[in-house]
């Protein structure tokens, strides 16, 4: 389980941007973090991947601070997908997957045929393994999100591929910081599609964050409500998203309203003037 406990975070020391922020991922999870912007989702994602370390409280994998354990062991536990990834250089889909593998070689060690067999699984479940001889950057922006996912995968898969005997075959968690907001709504729904396939048949935990409630409806089984590093409210679909909590995590009034699918929807109507409060 990952688990933040009271976790405070500030980039000056003056101003916190997470303010006592608790919040357990456990291992079969799908979690999603909503707020407006500035309100700390991608800090938390920070604190919770261990490139960032809390000021005050606690971030733990499996009962184990995140600062007792190795840059390559974090990497082979948990990986991040940001919301758009930019390269220096003309790779192909393949090499960009392969990248996943880093964590998992020694000093001057080269990717085994275990290795590759990983990478291409990971293409083929995120649907891009027919690209993979294509150079990354002339890829559409779903097609990118996608083979990055699968690097992410490749990274999390713990196989012994060396026969090391310490590695095991449980499943990573991945953290992905909004990762169809740059998307049109096809591509959207190809990448939302993806992650429940991931999580229901593989059981990868994740955790996302995102500016988009139906999607976190459709998609999660926790939601964590943030506005300006504080935690508004927590639990289940049913229990936190609510007229109530919308306005006041947006200011904004809207419907909610159970869809036919059985999934939450909320319509936004308008935004609260000043003097209504949120």
């Amino acid at each position: 389980m990952l688990r933040a406990a009271d976790a405070w975070f500030s980039y000056d020391e003056r101003t916190p941007v997470v303010r006592g922020v608790s919040l357990d991922v456990p291992a079969d999870g799908f979690v999603g973090i909503l707020g407006p912007n500035g309100s700390g989702k991608t800090t938390l994602l920070r604190l919770l991947a261990g490139t960032r370390q809390p000021q005050r409280g606690s971030v733990t994998l499996d009962g184990t601070l995140l600062t007792l354990l190795s840059r390559a062991v974090l990497a082979r536990r948990m990986a991040v997908v940001p919301q758009e990834t930019h390269l220096a250089f003309d790779y192909t889909a393949l090499e960009v997957a392969m990248m996943g593998r880093y964590p998992h070689l020694g000093p001057f060690e080269i990717e085994g045929p275990g290795d590759v067999s990983i990478v291409e699984e990971m293409l083929d479940a995120t649907g891009t393994l027919n690209l993979k001889n294509r150079l990354f950057a002339t890829l559409s922006g779903g097609e990118k999100q996608r083979v990055v996912i699968a690097a992410a995968l490749a990274q999390v898969d713990r196989r012994d591929v060396r026969l090391k005997a310490e590695e095991s075959t449980v499943p990573g968690i991945l953290l992905l910081d909004e990762p169809t907001a740059s998307l049109d709504l096809g591509y959207q729904l190809e990448v939302a599609a993806l992650l429940r396939r991931l999580h229901d048949e593989r059981g990868v935990a994740i955790v996302v964050s995102t500016h988009d409630l139906n999607l976190a409806a459709s998609l999660c089984s926790t939601l964590v409500l943030m506005r300006e590093g504080v935690v508004l409210a927590s639990g289940g679909i049913e229990d936190v998203l609510t007229r109530d909590n919308v306005r006041r995590l947006y200011g904004v009034d809207a419907d909610v309203m159970n869809h036919p699918s059985g999934h939450r929807i909320i319509v936004p109507v308008r935004r609260l003037s000043t003097g209504e409060g949120a």
